[in-house]
């Protein structure tokens, strides 16, 4: 007997065994559909800037399931952008990590270069090497 499973909502057909990155993709996409959706890229983007301050504010008051509440928040809200860009976040993503994974490498021979013991080094000290392979690693 073939039963029909009664569809409740429009989200209940995305499979939960997704990665989340690609289940939250799907979702925005449905409630899009039906026209829950923001008119622009700018729109979506002060959602971002929204859901940032909603985390600074948790940060400050310490409250950790609140912070990882809005972390969430966050997150989904700059995969909208992507979504709203037609880009796939899991592509610019790749290219971010690799782009710092480079920079890393770069901030790394710098430090050896300068006889520096990485977790030796200050913040201050950090940034600056940052800087450097910022300027010499571009992407």
């Amino acid at each position: 007997m073939n039963k029909k499973k009664n569809q409740n909502s429009i989200l209940d057909d995305i499979p939960f065994t997704f990665p989340a990155y690609l289940e939250a993709n799907k979702i925005q996409k449905k409630v899009a559909s039906v026209g829950f959706d923001y008119k622009n890229e700018l729109e979506s983007i002060a959602k971002v800037n929204e859901e940032l301050e909603e985390l600074k504010i948790e940060l400050k008051a310490k409250n950790k399931k609140k912070i990882k509440e809005e972390l969430g928040d966050l997150i989904f809200a700059t995969l909208d952008v992507s979504r709203k860009l037609k880009l796939d976040p899991e592509v610019i993503l790749k290219n971010a990590n690799n782009k710092f994974s480079k920079r890393w490498r770069r901030l790394e021979k710098e430090a050896k270069k300068e006889n520096l013991i990485l977790n030796k080094l200050s913040i201050k000290k950090y940034n600056s090497l940052w800087g450097k392979a910022k300027k010499i690693v571009t992407s």
